[in-house]
């Protein structure tokens, strides 16, 4: 049957290919379509939205290609998901100085005080100048890393792919999600322990991997989803919030560092770095607050419900079953429900230790365990 090719270079979506449903596929194509064109123009226009929305493509991008290749030992896999953090690396401090520039400027509408406006504008001509050598430093990386040449990867992924029984992508997500999960609370707990700024940084990454997990479900189909990402968003921007105030502290620690500009403007830099400071102190009570409270509520929260919700919808329809032959449970000496087949047997036991005790934390625990 011949295939018809979309213009990213990769097959339209094939009903026939074994193990990957037809949405599944279909996300592949359109998100790499859309990194392809983000691509492009970050290479050849200074846009600060395209620099952004490149590094959160990337990310849903690679999110499919880890669900859809999760058992695969294809070397395409490894050389893609490469590629992609390459790319995200390569814009991330042109990415930064755009934040930071735009702070920047809402901030210094704000100030009356002209000694604080002399102290911005040094911070701002440093900014500046670091973003035109970030500009070429990254596009010079991104010339170089043959990204382009991902469609053709996608296309012997898929290919190689259609060779081999894969797990269904619900199935594969559901358990990231979990495992995802209990790596975020785990990072909750520890920030909540000391708020040292690595931990709260840890928790942040994990939130946003957090996101990207359940962002693929509801791309999958799952409506419900949108009530947990919610949550998560709201708690990224104040993450946001806290961590582009630490980089505007370094980058003025940097820029009122220069000692001619200390020894004409010292009143300027001390009532500069006086304001940050205090700004930086409503920013980290905030965070404290919103870290601690989540912790607190986290079990009655939505993003608990839900993710329950979908790990269990996930497990009442074993793989085996859509062949028409579910396969035969086996008690282990534990109590544990086992299969003989693999996919079936994990969720068997995930379901059945949480129809034994629906707590959160015993859902979580199983799902760390069976990540291991």
């Amino acid at each position: 049957m011949p295939t018809s090719t979309s213009v990213s270079g990769i097959p339209q979506s094939h009903p026939e290919v074994s193990g990957i449903g037809v949405p599944t596929e279909k996300l592949l194509q359109d998100r790499l379509q859309r990194f392809i064109l983000l691509l492009s123009k970050v290479l050849s226009q200074d846009s600060v939205d395209a620099v952004h929305d490149l590094r959160v493509w990337s990310r849903r991008l690679q999110q499919v290609i880890s669900t859809i290749s999760v058992h695969s030992s294809s070397p395409e896999v490894r050389l893609m998901v490469r590629a992609l953090r390459r790319a995200r690396r390569a814009v991330g401090e042109w990415r930064d100085c755009d934040v930071l520039l735009d702070l920047l400027e809402r901030k210094a509408r704000r100030v009356r005080n002209p000694g604080q406006k002399v102290a911005y504008e040094m911070v701002r001509h440093l900014a500046l100048d670091k973003r035109k050598q970030e500009i070429c430093r990254a596009r010079s990386k991104l010339a170089n890393r043959k990204l382009f040449s991902l469609a053709h990867r996608a296309q012997n992924l898929l290919h190689d792919l259609s060779q081999n029984e894969e797990q269904a992508a619900e199935e594969v997500t559901s358990r990231s999600i979990a495992e995802g999960y209990a790596e975020w609370r785990q990072a909750l707990s520890c920030a909540c322990e000391s708020y040292e700024t690595a931990r709260i940084h840890a928790f942040r990454v994990r939130t946003k991997q957090l996101r990207y997990r359940i962002e693929l479900a509801r791309d999958l189909g799952d409506g419900g989803a949108e009530l947990a990402l919610r949550s998560l968003r709201s708690l990224q921007d104040v993450l946001g919030s806290w961590h582009d105030n630490i980089q505007m502290m370094r980058l003025a620690a940097e820029a009122l560092a220069d000692s001619e500009f200390l020894l004409k403007h010292p009143t300027s830099a001390a009532l500069l770095l006086r304001k940050l400071d205090r700004d930086q102190l409503i920013q980290s009570q905030r965070v404290q607050w919103l870290l601690q409270t989540n912790n607190d509520n986290i079990d009655a929260s939505a993003l608990s419900d839900w993710i329950i919700g979908y790990c269990r919808k996930m497990t009442t329809q074993p793989p085996g079953e859509a062949n028409g032959k579910p396969p035969e449970p086996v008690i282990s000496s534990n109590g544990l429900v086992r299969s003989q087949d693999k996919n079936a047997g994990t969720v068997a036991t995930v379901e059945a230790r949480v129809a034994a005790d629906g707590s959160i934390e015993d859902f979580i625990k199983t799902m760390g365990e069976l990540a291991r």
